[in-house]
């Protein structure tokens, strides 16, 4: 028979134990590939956090309900969802994981140049 201090430690040990499982698949992972520091401005709506990320390391950010994620030379924004990965690439843009860099060179079909 487990006592009522059981049951809240045990009811406790469930709550943390979900978020432990659900923080990551509520967010965006933004991973610097440049070589110098780099802000981004997570617009959420209501507030719009800033997180610096150093050169070559990855931050991970809250996007419950989708959100935008800003920065680069000119703020522009990428609309983020959760579980999306973003890379500010060594010209200092965003860009999706695997989606071209402004930085590779690419012939007039589109296709990256030898």
């Amino acid at each position: 028979m487990m006592t009522m201090f059981g049951a809240k430690t045990l009811a406790a040990a469930l709550v943390g134990a979900g978020a432990l499982v659900a923080g990551p698949a509520l967010a965006v992972t933004v991973t610097n590939q440049s070589d110098k520091a780099h802000e981004i401005t997570v617009d959420l709506g209501s507030e719009e956090p800033k997180t610096k990320i150093d050169a070559g390391k990855s931050a991970t950010v809250d996007c419950p309900d989708g959100c935008e994620v800003r920065g680069g030379p000119f703020a522009y924004g990428l609309a983020a969802t959760k579980g999306d990965k973003i890379v500010i690439g060594k010209d200092g843009m965003l860009a999706y994981e695997g989606q071209a860099t402004s930085t590779e060179a690419r012939n007039d079909d589109g296709k990256k140049a030898q």
